[in-house]
C-alpha cells in the first residue's frame, strides 16, 4: 500500500519563488511508494496547522521545504504522533537538516525520503514552546530578530548583521536553577542538535537521540577572541575554549535578563524571564 506524503511550500521562500519544486518532487519521488500532494502556505503559522491537520487526517509523512524555522513549524505540530517529518533543507543555514545529515541539495534529499529511514529523536519544551534544534538568548537572540525585522538572507546577510551588532553588544547574565550565576556572557544557546547552520557548531557533542540537552554558556569576547570562537566553532572545538561552559541536563530553569529569545533560528517573545526547560526524549519521527 502506498504511503501518503504532504509537501508544504511557502510560495514567497526563495526556492518557492523559483517554482521549481513540483517539477524536482514529480521527478524524484518514488511513485510507485507514494501519493504525494502538495500544499502552499498563505500566511505566517500555515504551515503549523497544515500539519496539524495531517496528523488529524493520518497523513503518513509530511515533508517542510525550508530552513530551520520552517522545519519547526511544521514538526513541532508533529510531536507525539506517528506522522513523520521529513525535510527539504531551503533556508539560510538548515542546521537541523545538516545535523541529520540530510542531502542540502534538493532532488538528492526527496532521492533520500524514498530509502524511508527514519529515527525518532528528541525534542525540548520551552515553557510552552516547542523546539528541535538549537534555541538561545542573548546576542543570537538579538541577531535572529534583527535578522527577521531586515528580511535578510544567506550567509552574508549574517556576517553582516553579526559583524554591525557586536560593537555594541554588552553581554547578559543568566542564572541556571536560581544557583549558578553566568555573567558578561555572549549568549546562552540551548541545543538539542549541534550547530546553528552553515557549519558553525555552537554545541559539537550534542546528540538529539541521547535524552540530554545542552546549555552552552559563552562570555562575551573581545574581537580576536570573537574570531578564534567563530574559527573553533567550524572545526567543531568551541566547546574546548575556556571562555565557553556546556552543562548537559534533561530539565533546568533558566532566569534571563529579558522576555526575547529565538527557537531554531527564528525569534520569539517569552511571557516571562523564567524559563523551564524540559527534553522531551524520543518524541518526533523524522526521515533521514
Amino acid at each position: 500500500m502506498k504511503k501518503r506524503i504532504q509537501f508544504i511550500i511557502n510560495p514567497i521562500s526563495g526556492i518557492g519563488k523559483k517554482n521549481i519544486l513540483p517539477s524536482l518532487i514529480e521527478k524524484n519521488i518514488n511513485h510507485s511508494q507514494f501519493d504525494y500532494e502538495i500544499i502552499y502556505t498563505e500566511h505566517r503559522g500555515h504551515a503549523h496547522e497544515l500539519a496539524k491537520q495531517a496528523v488529524k487526517d493520518d497523513i503518513d509523512v509530511v515533508c517542510v521545504a525550508g530552513g530551520d524555522g520552517s522545519v519547526n513549524e511544521v514538526g513541532s505540530a508533529l510531536i507525539g504522533s506517528e506522522t513523520i517529518l521529513a525535510i527539504l533543507p531551503a533556508g539560510s543555514g538548515n542546521g537541523v537538516a545538516r545535523h541529520l545529515g540530510i542531502p542540502l541539495k534538493i532532488d538528492k534529499a526527496i532521492q533520500q525520503i524514498n530509502q524511508f529511514r527514519t529515527i525518532t529523536i528528541d525534542t525540548v519544551l520551552l515553557n510552552d514552546k516547542k523546539a528541535i534544534g538549537v534555541s538561545g538568548f542573548g546576542f543570537d537572540a538579538l541577531i535572529s530578530k534583527e535578522f527577521d525585522e531586515h528580511h535578510t538572507r544567506g550567509i552574508f546577510g549574517y556576517i553582516q548583521v553579526i559583524a554591525r551588532e557586536f560593537r555594541h553588544f554588552s553581554g547578559i547574565k543568566v542564572m541556571l536553577d536560581n544557583k549558578k550565576e553566568f555573567t558578561n556572557l555572549l549568549l546562552c544557546s540551548v541545543a538539542n542538535t549541534s550547530q546553528f547552520g552553515n557549519g558553525f557548531h555552537i554545541s559539537p557533542e550534542s546528540n538529539n537521540q541521547d535524552g540530554t540537552i545542552e546549555l552552552v554558556f559563552v562570555k562575551i569576547p573581545n574581537l580576536f577572541g570573537f574570531i578564534r570562537m567563530v574559527i573553533s566553532s567550524y572545526r567543531k572545538k568551541l566547546h574546548l575554549l575556556k571562555d565557553v561552559e556546556i552543562v548537559s541536563t534533561v530539565e533546568a530553569v533558566l532566569s534571563v535578563p529579558y522576555r526575547i529569545g529565538h527557537i531554531d533560528g527564528d525569534p520569539v517573545l517569552y511571557e516571562e524571564t523564567s524559563i523551564h526547560l524540559k527534553c522531551v526524549p524520543r518524541s518526533l519521527k523524522v526521515i533521514i
